[in-house]
């Protein structure tokens, strides 16, 4: 876990217990949170703070995380931002069109932290 410390990560999500849980978690692993309550938000927290991880809700106020994984990825600037779209109706939504975005990975809610850890862990390992 020793490679996550001082990780900064990006939380977008228009859920404030989601936001307030991820950030209390993150920060017991010494990971550096910032919190965006909507797309348009999030997307310009990513601009001015460039976050190693952004963690997005699909459904999102303003800008979906759909559009604001395709605008930080294809832009040459943020191709190294690892990006994991989240959802409560993940197994409605096609795998390869949350991957075609950009996304390094994804995750169903509800979720256990430690699958959160883990899939960070997956997906900033396999991409290095």
């Amino acid at each position: 876990m020793d490679s996550l410390n001082k990780k900064s990560v990006l939380i977008i999500d228009s859920d404030d217990n989601v936001l307030s849980a991820l950030s209390t978690g993150l920060k017991t692993r010494s990971m550096l949170p910032i919190t965006a309550k909507d797309g348009y938000d999030g997307y310009n927290r990513a601009l001015k703070e460039k976050p190693d991880i952004i963690l997005s809700e699909i459904i999102l106020p303003t800008l979906d995380g759909f559009r604001i994984t395709k605008l930080l990825k294809f832009d040459e600037r943020y191709m190294d931002t690892y990006m994991i779209l989240m959802s409560n109706n993940i197994e409605s939504i096609d795998a390869d069109k949350i991957l075609e975005s950009g996304a390094n990975g994804y995750l169903g809610k509800p979720f256990k932290f430690s699958d959160l850890i883990k899939k960070i862990n997956e997906v900033t390992t396999e991409n290095e």
